[in-house]
């Protein structure tokens, strides 16, 4: 029969010699990211780094550093089309980097900082709120005759403008440089114990 040989984490850990030890599966990792990803500034299989914020230890003396780097591939985004929509931004975790190695990593984003940044209006939405200033104007002169009301009618106008600006715009989701990013480990992660 055919032999199948996998390359496990244990073989990578191995392959370098020296004991190895065991990060249990389902320890948290505390990670702070090393750059400001945006739904705009970044697409779906790009990676980028984040730093382990506190060391982590498991069995046999195994420890990943604090500072280790995390690499991270980005696997889904969508930004906000208006105020109730939901931003989507999801991560999933590819290897952890510390002491000159590199292991793979099985785990799982379980919560990240993402700030919601509301786009500078387009020209469309800028021509909403000036649309809306402009028709309060006329309409205040019109109807009003004298000063006082068209300045109510100019103001009236540009609050209902600016609401149907709000209500359309799009918001960007952005995980902050430094911003919180928690991993689950979802398999046992053996590494290298320094000695």
């Amino acid at each position: 029969g055919n032999t199948v040989t996998r390359n496990t984490g244990a073989a990578a850990a191995n392959s370098g010699g020296g004991a190895v030890g065991t990060i249990a599966s389902g320890t948290s990792l505390a990670l702070k990211s090393n750059a400001r990803v945006c739904t705009n500034t970044y697409t779906v299989g790009q990676t980028f780094t984040a730093s382990l914020a506190n060391a982590v230890s498991g069995s046999n003396g195994a420890t990943i550093p604090a500072g280790a780097d995390v690499t991270l591939e980005v696997t889904n985004l969508k930004r906000s089309e208006n105020v109730n929509d939901k931003i989507v931004m999801e991560f999933a975790v590819k290897s952890v980097t510390f002491g000159g190695k590199t292991y793979p990593v099985s785990g799982t984003v379980a919560s990240a900082d993402v700030e919601r940044v509301r786009n500078q209006p387009k020209s469309k939405d800028a021509q909403k709120v000036a649309t809306g200033a402009v028709v309060g104007a006329i309409a205040g002169q019109i109807f009003g005759k004298n000063t006082k009301s068209t300045i109510i009618g100019a103001a009236a106008g540009a609050a209902a403008g600016g609401a149907v600006a709000g209500a359309t715009s799009n918001y960007e989701g952005c995980v902050p440089e430094g911003g919180a990013i928690a991993v689950d480990l979802s398999a046992p992660l053996q590494v290298r114990v320094t000695s």
